[in-house]
């Protein structure tokens, strides 16, 4: 059994990406192994802006991602440097995304057996 991370540097309406990504976290708990994270990067971080607004007929990565969450226990952190750089505080993040610093992602990573990134 391996354990994986998966990161997502697309944005929020970067809907096949947000697809793919998703799809391979479920895959990969589906088989058996260890999601140890789901980290965000770069525009990916605006998918748990608390006002995000997509509209009802176009996938939405940010509920997704929340039911992937609660179904599995995976913790969705967001890098600090690239919410501060698009205006994202704590206060305008919604439950359970969290804000995480790229050390945190680099201790994860050192105990993780493969890094999956989706752009």
């Amino acid at each position: 059994m391996a354990s994986f991370i998966i990161t997502l540097h697309a944005s929020a309406f970067a809907h096949d990406a947000n697809r793919a990504a998703l799809s391979f976290c479920n895959a990969v708990v589906k088989q058996g192994h260890k999601l140890n994270a789901v980290f965000f990067y770069q525009d990916a971080v605006n998918i748990a802006h608390i006002d995000l607004d997509i509209p009802s007929d176009e996938f939405n990565a940010q509920t997704a991602f929340q039911q992937l969450q609660a179904t599995h226990s995976t913790p969705l952190l967001l890098c600090v440097t690239a919410a501060e750089k698009r205006g994202i505080k704590n206060h305008s993040v919604t439950k359970p995304y969290t804000i995480a610093g790229l050390a945190e992602f680099a201790m994860l990573a050192a105990t993780t057996d493969k890094v999956i990134q989706f752009k």
